[in-house]
């Protein structure tokens, strides 16, 4: 059976944790990819591209730990309260998803049971075993949705909890890389959609960053070099 989760395990002290809701595009064999096929497998409908990579990369280079799901959000979206219609969409930026859209109870159940709670218990228990890790969510977006305008952001925080990491980020980002352009609640609002941040870090008074990247950064290795260092080195001066 396939793991709702991957942990990455820390090797130092450091006060850093991060992890990805939208890591996986994985859909285990018993669900047919919900007779899906070609590119509505590997574009951004089915996970955010290149958050995987980024997140271990960062983590590696501070010897943090981590942890990222290992399911698409087309199974079940991590990332939404399960009142919610979203949380097993039935299509997606234009994309009807067969296997979704007659789901019954029993079905629902199954998949927050054998995937959504147990990631989002890992995650809760990784953060309880650490003394006020400073927290970082990793998204990426699209630059073009089939549904929408083209993106020009670079990057992303969504603010709801911390305004003042969000800032000093933004601000360090800006001195680092004056190339790239830095949005606030752009392109979605943490007043909108926050579930696992409202959920597992407001609650403990995390200090944190949900940071959102557009995945023509990441969507190949030497994109995610980049950005790693980038977020590292503007990770490092607010941690020391």
């Amino acid at each position: 059976m396939s793991e709702p989760f991957h942990i990455i395990p820390a090797t130092s002290d450091a006060p850093l944790f991060l992890f990805g809701d939208h890591a996986s595009r994985h859909i285990p064999d018993r669900y047919a990819d919900l007779g899906l096929s070609g590119e509505d497998l590997t574009r951004h409908i089915a996970w955010d591209i290149g958050t995987e990579d980024v997140i271990r990369g960062v983590c590696k280079r501070f010897k943090c730990g981590g942890i990222v799901a290992g399911f698409s959000r087309l199974l079940i979206d991590p990332n939404r309260n399960t009142r919610m219609e979203s949380l097993i969409p039935k299509e997606s930026d234009g994309t009807y998803i067969p296997g979704n859209q007659d789901v019954d109870a029993a079905a629902r159940q199954d998949r927050i049971d054998t995937l959504y709670k147990p990631y989002h218990k890992a995650l809760s228990e990784h953060l309880s075993a650490q003394d006020g890790p400073f927290t970082v969510s990793v998204h990426s977006f699209t630059p073009k949705p089939h549904l929408g305008e083209r993106r020009r952001l670079d990057l992303g925080l969504l603010v709801k909890h911390d305004e003042a990491s969000a800032e000093r980020f933004k601000f360090l980002i800006n001195r680092l890389a004056p190339e790239y352009s830095v949005g606030i609640n752009e392109p979605y609002s943490a007043m909108d959609l926050n579930y696992t941040v409202d959920k597992h870090i407001a609650p403990r008074a995390l200090p944190h960053l949900a940071i959102e990247i557009r995945q023509d950064h990441i969507d190949t290795a030497a994109g995610v070099a980049r950005l790693v260092k980038l977020l590292g080195d503007a990770l490092k001066e607010m941690m020391d």
